[in-house]
């Protein structure tokens, strides 16, 4: 990787000693240098298609991972090292002639953001991380970052990625692919597809940086805050989401997030940051429908953050990199601004990871102050107290499943005198818990126990009683089993294997 990384140095023009910030001029970086790398892996359990098309091979997976680093590299990567780097992301797009006559994969943004010189002195400017420079001593927290569908590669969030990697995080990403080829569809496999990657990547940045287990992040940008939404949904690790301009507020043309099968509104219980235009945030609130942001979630605390303005690209590192020209697909004319909000972003998305993954309370009153009275400029923030999450339901149904209905019985009657309307657990996972009680492990006793709490919990489900009754009737409790499956009836007169038991019980009377 270093010997093609210093040929393009060449290739692009070379190192502009005398600029020393990084794209993001006007950002104020943290108190950490910050090192890079690229992990290039496969995974071997998922097939994608070889690159000379003669079949299948494991899915290649490259981790960019930023970490705080003990010492700023003496020569900080390039714009262009990165886009050398990172050419794989963008080899079906056209190339530019070099200098040696080496085409250069490019980015469209890129290519039809600026003219020639422009896009030369872009390549020149240093960036704030330094290839391969040695780790900060400790443990940071992780921060795992989804792409954006036309918004690929990491690229696209490199210049958050160093902010929060200053301020501390380890954080890691990998290029946005689709399921069996490398474009992605909005499908419910494509986005699990996206999902899996980010595991994959939290598994390898916790294998070979100091990030620390206990304390998990998350960004979703676009169709990477779907993903990065179901992700904290169903992985109860994950201690805070940040998702930027991405369509979760109000129902997507697509069905998703909503049609994949991990997602889950009770499951999401954490502190929750959303920033997105403010047309988007907007026509949220006047929709009949009631949306995630200000309705549903009551647990874990929420800041919903405005941008004024109409331009995706606002949310990724392209807007630092000096754009101005409207590109189609991307973005139209490029406001004056665009450095200022991003700025803006990036500090915004520090502090809630302070707050929420360093207990930070100077970060605390920052945010406090951006939400009472709107000091990160333009942008406005409100804010949204969350109650404290419940315990999990998987570990209370954990407990009972090793221990017996028993060992979490208290904290379910806590539960449901602290939120009557709360649903601990889904009924159906509930029952089929009961049943494998009942008929294949030998544990009749407690399959009773399992039956009686989903009738208290789901007092007009025909399923709970009827669950009730057959155990009952296994264990011989006749008048319980009678009483139990005419109410089931009561409930749905339509439950024929009811009807039968309930006829024989009655006939031997």
């Amino acid at each position: 990787m270093r010997s093609s990384l210093f040929g393009t140095i060449l290739l692009l023009g070379g190192v502009s000693a005398g600029f020393a910030t990084g794209p993001a001029a006007e950002l104020e970086y943290g108190p950490f240098a910050v090192g890079f790398e690229i992990i290039q892996t496969v995974d071997i359990c998922r097939p994608f298609p070889a690159e000379d098309g003669s079949g299948f091979r494991g899915r290649p997976m490259r981790a960019y991972i930023w970490y705080p680093a003990r010492e700023t590299s003496p020569q900080p990567l390039t714009v262009g090292n990165f886009v050398c780097m990172a050419s794989d992301d963008f080899r079906l797009s056209r190339g530019i002639s070099g200098a040696e006559g080496n085409d250069v994969r490019l980015p469209v943004p890129l290519a039809k953001g600026l003219d020639t010189p422009e896009l030369q002195a872009l390549m020149r400017k240093p960036m704030k991380a330094g290839l391969g420079v040695r780790p900060a001593q400790g443990k940071f927290p992780l921060i795992v970052l989804g792409q954006g569908l036309y918004y690929e590669s990491p690229l696209s969030q490199a210049v958050l990625s160093e902010y929060l990697a200053s301020r501390g995080y380890v954080v890691a990403t990998c290029p946005l692919l689709g399921t069996q080829y490398r474009l992605v569809n909005m499908t419910a496999e494509d986005l699990e597809t996206q999902i899996r990657d980010l595991e994959f990547v939290i598994a390898t940045a916790r294998s070979h940086h100091s990030a620390e287990s206990g304390r998990l992040g998350v960004v979703g940008y676009d169709l990477g805050g779907m993903a990065g939404l179901v992700l904290a949904m169903r992985n109860p690790e994950v201690d805070a989401f940040l998702s930027m301009d991405c369509a979760i507020q109000s129902p997507h043309f697509s069905g998703l997030p909503g049609i994949h099968p991990s997602y889950r509104e009770d499951l999401f219980t954490i502190p929750w940051m959303h920033i997105a235009q403010s047309r988007f945030a907007e026509a949220a609130r006047q929709s009949k429908d009631p949306d995630l942001l200000s309705d549903r979630k009551k647990f874990g605390d929420t800041w919903i953050v405005t941008v004024p303005t109409e331009n995706h690209g606002q949310f990724s590192s392209y807007a630092m990199f000096g754009i101005r020209r409207a590109v189609r697909g991307y973005w139209g004319p490029v406001a004056a601004d665009i450095e200022l909000l991003h700025d803006a972003i990036c500090r915004l998305a520090g502090d809630f990871f302070d707050v929420v993954l360093k207990s930070d309370a100077y970060a605390a009153q920052e945010l406090r102050a951006a939400a009472e009275e709107n000091r990160r400029g333009p942008l406005k923030t409100e804010y949204k107290k969350g109650a404290a999450p419940p315990p999990s339901s998987r570990l209370l149904m954990h407990r009972i499943i090793e221990k017996g209905p028993a060992a979490g019985r208290k904290e379910i009657d806590n539960l449901r005198s602290a939120d009557p309307g709360n649903h601990i657990f889904i009924e159906a996972e509930l029952h089929w818990l009961g049943y494998h009680l009942l008929l294949w492990w030998g544990r009749e006793d407690e399959a009773l126990e399992v039956f009686r709490l989903s009738v208290e919990l789901n007092p007009r489900s025909a399923a709970a009683y009827a669950g009730l009754g057959e155990t009952c009737l296994v264990l011989a409790r006749t008048d319980e089993a009678v009483a139990a499956l005419r109410k089931a009836l009561e409930l749905d007169p339509d439950l024929p294997n009811v009807k039968a038991a309930l006829e024989r019980l009655e006939k031997q009377e």
